[in-house]
């Protein structure tokens, strides 16, 4: 389905079958002689599809087309290889592409497994990975990347978009901004009605520390209107840029208490007893992907309270991390505070 939004801007919708995200915002910019199109879906044929007709819709060209990748994941990489071209650039930040181009390599694939197993993640490896959608909906090769860097600008038709890295999410996920215009593309940044995951990636060690900042990054522009990477168009930024502060402060709070009632943990043990709002009765009923993003949802706010000293760590005999309670059940106004 292709919507128009503002001049020249279309948003493309892309499904994302059985995923919990339902589908993918992809947008298109017309340009008078680039266009460009900001992410794609994963690669699998109803992903295609839909953008194929999209294209076909509004009688444009991959030729003519240029692609932008707001980060690694491959709801929003997967379908780079089969709309890349001889004669479309795709843009993104240096350490996104590196890891986009490393997902057809075992090696990274084993080394994600080994970081998960220090969260304890108890998956048989062949199990964890197969089920992953993004081993499953990866691109089909590597491309060449034109990379990007943070505070470059973009000119498409009559738009001229700042890139701003803002990591958390992925370590160099980027939005669009236009200073003029006051519209932001916040790919997974910003969601209208989901919280972003939070989990360990290359060259991301502390998810929620980044992903706090960046939330004071978007906090100091004047945004007019935002385009999301998933659901529902979002109307009040600011507000929403509040409850995500708010949300991670109840979930480090809850994390807090999971340590201090029932004593230590790691990350897997401690996302067993945490709140999610997943379609299963028990933690046993989790959908393997859904046990390996919440147990490194679950590490990235573990993370976050050691950084800040508010609990222990060490490795038990298993090389697990577990986590220890200090005596603290409530981190304040530390999350409100970070990037201000």
């Amino acid at each position: 389905m292709v919507t128009e939004l503002m001049n020249n801007i279309y948003r493309v919708e892309v499904p994302l079958p059985k995923n919990p995200m339902q589908l993918l915002n992809a947008y298109l910019i017309i340009g008078k002689d680039r266009n460009l199109l900001i992410d794609t879906g994963f690669n699998r044929p109803e992903c295609r599809r839909a953008v194929d007709e999209a294209l076909a819709e509004l009688h444009i060209s991959m030729d003519q087309t240029d692609l932008f990748i707001t980060h690694l994941h491959a709801d929003h990489s997967g379908q780079i290889f089969h709309l890349k071209s001889e004669k479309n650039r795709v843009f993104a930040e240096p350490r996104e592409a590196a890891v986009i181009n490393r997902l057809h390599d075992p090696t990274y694939w084993e080394h994600i497994y080994v970081e998960f197993r220090k969260m304890g993640l108890r998956m048989d490896p062949q199990e964890a990975i197969d089920t992953h959608p993004g081993y499953m909906w990866k691109p089909d090769d590597t491309v060449d990347f034109t990379e990007i860097s943070d505070g470059q600008i973009l000119t498409v038709g009559d738009y001229r978009l700042r890139c701003i890295v803002t990591p958390g999410h992925s370590p160099g996920h980027t939005c669009l901004y236009d200073d003029e215009k006051k519209i932001l593309f916040a790919g997974d940044m910003i969601l209208g009605d989901i919280t972003p995951n939070l989990c360990y990636e290359l060259g991301l060690d502390d998810p929620l520390t980044e992903y706090v900042k960046s939330l004071g990054i978007c906090d100091r522009l004047e945004i007019g209107t935002i385009f999301v990477g998933h659901r529902s168009m979002l109307q009040d930024v600011y507000g929403r840029l509040h409850s995500l502060r708010t949300h991670h402060t109840l979930r480090c709070n809850e994390a807090l208490d999971v340590l201090h009632r029932r004593g230590p943990q790691d990350s897997w043990s401690a996302a067993a007893n945490m709140t999610w709002d997943i379609d299963a009765k028990n933690w046993e009923g989790f959908p393997p992907s859904q046990k390996w993003f919440a147990t490194g949802e679950a590490d990235a706010h573990m993370l976050f309270l050691l950084h800040n000293d508010l609990i222990r760590m060490h490795y038990d005999d298993n090389g697990f991390r577990i986590y220890e309670s200090k005596g603290k059940t409530d981190i304040g106004d530390l999350i409100y505070n970070y990037g201000k």
